[in-house]
């Protein structure tokens, strides 16, 4: 008798036992995720932008807003959720995700300006992972300043950036899983200088350049931003001086000190620079109506550079990397180019024997 009540009471143990297991189990969907009674799951999303020049992460000081989506296995939309303001600026900034354990693609647009992007409005069990486009907005402020023209962009470009992972599994088998999105910076800041020199170096410099003598403009079709940061069918875009201005450059071109030349500068802002496009620069001479380059592609130039100081590194990713480059082109007296040198972010350059 003492033996079967022994026996009744082991068993008795044990149902209880497999009923708690059980219970914690359903509540928590895994047994891993059952730690003194705390069965949550905080799934959160970190950003990176280190793909930059300096290869050191400056998130924290260029990103000021920023959106992921998510898309489940099919493409379908499935969530959304933007963060913004000084939270971004800590430096250990994450983005909490509330979403059910599965895999996803996550895509990341960061930077966005409801003045200078369009981006469609998603809608969940409707919008599909190819409805994700980017527009740059054109033809905002020439409205304003009675410019004419179609597709025109004309503005200072907030600093807007791409990032996404394919395939991303949310589990519960970790409690706090951490994933990083790494991102690329898609807009340009482009400083176009002219600056004059006298052919006589004897001779003092008598101004005869001023910054409307030259316009300026940069030709791309690179505009309209896929899900995945290639390129849309687009307009082909002129992008125009945000500011313009009369000043004055210091430089070793020409010797072995510096020296105060008079110039005349142009700002312009540009999205995404592609080694498969063809952007054109363009400067002309108001009075003459003749072009001052001796080639207009934008990217033959940009490339010089990557030539001097990057050669080993891949020519897109180059262009992905750097994003502010200042190009210093030098004329005479007579506003003639003086088609010898060049400086491309203070990398002067001798192309005599280069051919654009």
């Amino acid at each position: 008798m003492k033996r079967i009540f022994t026996h009744i009471q082991k068993s008795a143990k044990s149902i209880l036992l497999l009923t708690v297991l059980a219970g914690a189990m359903a509540s928590c969907d895994s047994i891993l995720d059952f730690e003194e009674g705390d069965c949550s799951i905080e799934y959160r999303v970190k950003f990176r932008y280190d793909y930059n020049m300096e290869k050191v992460d400056a998130f924290a000081q260029e990103v000021k807003t920023v959106t992921l989506y998510a898309f489940d296995k099919d493409g379908n939309f499935v969530y959304q959720k933007t963060e913004q303001g000084e939270r971004l600026a800590t430096g250990d900034y994450s983005m909490q995700v509330d979403i059910e354990p599965g895999d996803y693609e996550l895509i990341t647009w960061a930077g966005l300006d409801d003045q200078s992007f369009a981006v469609p409005l998603l809608t969940k069990g409707v919008s599909k992972r190819e409805d994700l486009t980017m527009l740059t907005r054109r033809n905002i402020d020439n409205r304003a300043t009675g410019e004419e023209g179609d597709n025109i962009v004309k503005r200072n470009l907030p600093s807007l950036f791409h990032g996404r992972v394919k395939k991303q599994a949310f589990t519960r088998s970790v409690q706090k899983p951490v994933t990083t999105i790494d991102l690329v910076k898609n807009t340009n800041n482009i400083r176009v200088v002219i600056a004059q020199v006298n052919s006589n170096p004897s001779q003092p410099v008598t101004r005869a350049i001023n910054k409307e003598r030259f316009s300026y403009a940069i030709y791309d079709d690179n505009g309209y931003m896929n899900y995945d940061n290639s390129l849309l069918e687009d307009d082909l875009l002129t992008y125009l001086p945000f500011v313009t201005e009369d000043s004055s450059i210091k430089t070793r071109a020409f010797s072995d000190e510096y020296t105060e030349y008079p110039a005349a500068i142009a700002e312009i802002s540009t999205a995404r620079l592609l080694d498969t496009q063809t952007p054109q620069l363009e400067i002309i001479d108001r009075e003459t109506g003749k072009q001052l380059l001796p080639s207009n592609s934008l990217i033959s130039y940009l490339s010089l550079l990557k030539t001097q100081d990057f050669i080993d590194m891949p020519l897109q990713e180059y262009l992905d990397r750097e994003c502010r480059y200042s190009m210093i082109f030098f004329v005479d007296e007579n506003l003639t180019m003086l088609k010898s040198v060049i400086q491309i972010n203070d990398w002067i350059l001798h192309i005599n024997d280069i051919e654009l």
